[in-house]
């Protein structure tokens, strides 16, 4: 049994992996003060598993606390820190310095080449949009980064006066209500972005969607596209397959 772990820019999203089958998963945010203590409860719940294995683009003392709660609970439980590197499961990075690729990337180019080998784009939709695209020998070949629907949101209402940040979902269309409008904007804005890369710098009718927001854009883009909300997940036990861990 693997404990599977993504740190990402915001929050801390977890699971299960059981004979190949995910059988729980969860997610804190760890900007909270007690996010540490809210973890220890979920996990003192599994089951003991072999392995921890780590996707972390945050900072390294946030990883230490996490280690530390698992090592608590399960002295012996090994772990696995996913780093990116110049070639791993048949993917080889675009990146002079491979190191420099943000690790939760990395391994949404291994899911994908592993289960969609026909197609040549992902896109994470997070804190960041992030687009990367593979050749069909499984060579990398390069990506782009841009504000997601949550940054682009949270910089329009810092940026502009007399407005507060409200996080609320609206129906998509011409707004009537100043907060509907970023609303609907921001989600737009990113669904353009990602049709413009794909169709100018992919040449691909059809990619992946991962990353929370995943669902969202996907119901407006004008693509054939999966949702595959666990692709880093499954990127990362499938580096640490090849880890032998």
């Amino acid at each position: 049994m693997k404990l599977l772990l993504d740190i990402g820019n915001t929050r801390i999203k977890w699971c299960v992996e059981k004979n190949g089958e995910i059988s729980a998963r969860g997610n804190v945010s760890y900007k909270l003060m007690d996010f540490s203590q809210e973890i220890q409860q979920c996990w003192s719940k599994l089951d003991t598993p072999q392995l921890l294995a780590i996707s972390s683009v945050s900072a390294k003392e946030i990883r230490q606390q996490l280690v530390t709660i698992a090592k608590q609970n399960w002295p012996d439980i090994n772990v696995f820190i996913a780093k990116s590197s110049v070639q791993a499961c048949s993917v080889t990075s675009a990146y002079q310095d491979a190191e420099k690729l943000g690790v939760d990337r990395w391994l949404s180019l291994i899911a994908l080449r592993h289960y969609y080998p026909e197609i040549n784009c992902i896109v994470d939709c997070g804190t960041a949009i992030t687009l990367d695209c593979l050749d069909e020998t499984g060579q990398h070949l390069g990506g782009l980064i841009s504000p997601g629907v949550q940054l682009m949101k949270k910089s329009l209402y810092q940026g502009t006066e007399d407005l507060g940040f409200i996080n609320k979902p609206y129906s998509l269309g011409l707004a009537d209500s100043t907060d509907s409008a970023i609303y609907t904007g921001t989600i737009y804005a990113a669904a353009g972005l990602i049709e413009k890369a794909v169709r100018d710098l992919c040449q691909s009718k059809a990619l992946v969607l991962t990353g929370g927001d995943a669902e969202l854009i996907a119901n407006i883009l004008k693509l054939e596209v999966i949702v595959e909300p666990d692709f880093v997940f499954k990127g990362l036990s499938l580096l640490a397959k090849e880890a032998g861990v």
